[in-house]
């Protein structure tokens, strides 16, 4: 009775677990893929997502990183803060350390990479300000990036397929093997009652 529990727990967390993958998955698809198709980087629930693709804030953020950045009020942002901020140009996006504020007329943010020596030539302004960094996960952007090129989506829904057809043939196997032992249960009973 105790091992049927087990079972019971234990394939309960499986399907738990592949419910939670499988959402997991298709979230990511559903993002990555919404991202590449309005030219805006992803984002979740309002957080951005954006990857390091550079060490000018080595050790805090090592390249391939990704940081979630919230948004928020350009008054908000204290010096010490990790923000996000468009270029001049709009095209690229920075992440760097805010070393001080000048909030004497317009509020400008005066930036500098953590291993860099000197300030960033250009303060940000607070209408160029994306967010602050509320969260940094180690390499995972080596990941994103790939997933993004034509190659990666492929196998992304490759492996979602895999996952899924493993998962029925597994779900399969179980039904046939439980109805396999309640045959033999049966069998077994009916010549006991035989007797």
């Amino acid at each position: 009775m105790a091992e049927n529990l087990w079972q019971k727990t234990a394939q309960l967390i499986n399907t738990i677990t592949f419910i939670l993958l499988i959402a997991a998955a298709f979230l990511l698809a559903f993002f990555l893929l919404r991202g590449k198709l309005t030219g805006a980087g992803p984002s979740i629930a309002g957080y951005k997502l954006f990857t390091v693709m550079s060490g000018s804030m080595e050790p805090a953020l090592k390249v391939g990183s990704v940081v979630v950045v919230q948004p928020l009020p350009p008054e908000a942002v204290q010096p010490g803060d990790i923000i996000t901020y468009r270029s001049e140009t709009g095209r690229n996006f920075i992440t760097h350390r805010v070393a001080r504020i000048n909030s004497e007329g317009a509020l400008l943010f005066y930036t500098m990479g953590d291993a860099n020596e000197a300030l960033d030539p250009l303060p940000a302004q607070a209408r160029q300000l994306v967010g602050k960094v509320a969260l940094s996960v180690p390499y995972l952007g080596y990941l994103l990036f790939f997933f993004r090129t034509r190659a990666g989506l492929m196998l992304l829904c490759c492996l979602a397929v895999l996952f899924i057809a493993g998962e029925l043939i597994r779900t399969i196997l179980l039904r046939e093997k439980k109805g396999l032992h309640s045959a033999g249960e049966e069998v077994a009973e009916l010549r006991i009652n035989r007797f």
